[in-house]
């Protein structure tokens, strides 16, 4: 049964996908007063035609200027995304984990006053970040003479620390405000003041007992946060001028370029989430059994 939930839902989120590629031309349709139920549909087809022989789909290259082959080319764009995507989550959610457990460690007045210091950070706008950390590089550059990362992509070069560091940083506040709510609830619960009874320390509690009750709950919250992250890596590869599948996209703004996108971040977090959801939920299973 889990297999068939996995796959239908796959099947659907695939449909979807494909739908929403050629939704651009219903919504001109819309602007202009005009149904475009057939083009839209003559739109999916030709797509769908156009995956096939997949050997044989380009794309325009922005940096060269000229169309080449897809594949392999278009993996390059695509796991450099990827690698500053899931390295900054990473980031994120260790920093917001460890900031949380050292919080909870804390007086009620001091957490209180933290989430609200949480609730203000996070409607600072991620734009203003990227360009704080970028002219934090050049006026430390210019006093010091030492270049600590590079603030722009030239040719084939890869950056890394910055672009993941300005990344992580709104995910990080959001997740470190949601974790404190989880923690929190898990404070109430009646197994914490059982262990408190029991003469056990406040960090044991947390860290052994709150922790990995806690820790199911962050992980299904981090869904959220990777969408967000989703919207922000858009501006980011365009203010570092990364290398990456947005710019691929910028390039390809085509139903066939959008499809190509959308899945290349699709795949890789639908089975990071659908085998997450089946070890944490297998967990609770077993533990409700013994």
């Amino acid at each position: 049964m889990k297999g068939l939930k996995f796959l239908t839902n796959f099947c659907i989120a695939i449909t979807g996908i494909i739908l929403a590629g050629s939704l651009p031309i219903l919504i001109r349709g819309w602007v202009e007063g005009e149904w475009r139920g057939r083009l839209y549909v003559e739109s999916i087809r030709e797509t769908l035609e156009g995956l096939w022989p997949i050997g044989e789909i380009a794309f325009l290259n922005y940096r060269a200027g000229q169309e080449m082959p897809l594949f392999p080319n278009v993996f390059a764009y695509i796991v450099y995304s990827l690698e500053i995507l899931f390295l900054a989550l990473l980031v994120a959610i260790i920093t917001s984990l460890t900031f949380t457990i050292v919080t909870m460690l804390l007086s009620d007045k001091i957490r209180e006053r933290v989430k609200m210091m949480l609730y203000f950070l996070e409607s600072v706008p991620d734009l203003l970040i990227i360009m704080l950390a970028q002219l934090s590089v050049i006026f430390f550059f210019k006093e010091t003479g030492v270049l600590i990362s590079k603030i722009a992509v030239a040719g084939d070069d890869r950056i890394y620390w910055l672009p993941v560091l300005c990344l992580a940083v709104l995910p990080t506040i959001q997740l470190y405000r949601l974790s404190m709510l989880t923690f929190q609830e898990e404070e109430r619960q009646m197994y914490v003041e059982l262990a408190h009874a029991l003469g056990f320390s406040k960090v044991y509690i947390v860290l052994i007992h709150m922790f990995r009750n806690a820790i199911i709950s962050v992980f299904f919250q981090s869904k959220r946060t990777m969408w967000f992250m989703l919207s922000n890596l858009f501006v980011l590869e365009l203010m570092f001028n990364l290398p990456g599948i947005m710019l691929f996209l910028r390039g390809n703004m085509h139903p066939l370029g959008f499809l190509v996108t959308i899945f290349s971040f699709f795949l890789p977090m639908f089975i990071l989430y659908s085998f997450g959801e089946w070890f944490f939920v297998s967990r609770r299973q077993n533990k409700a059994v013994a």
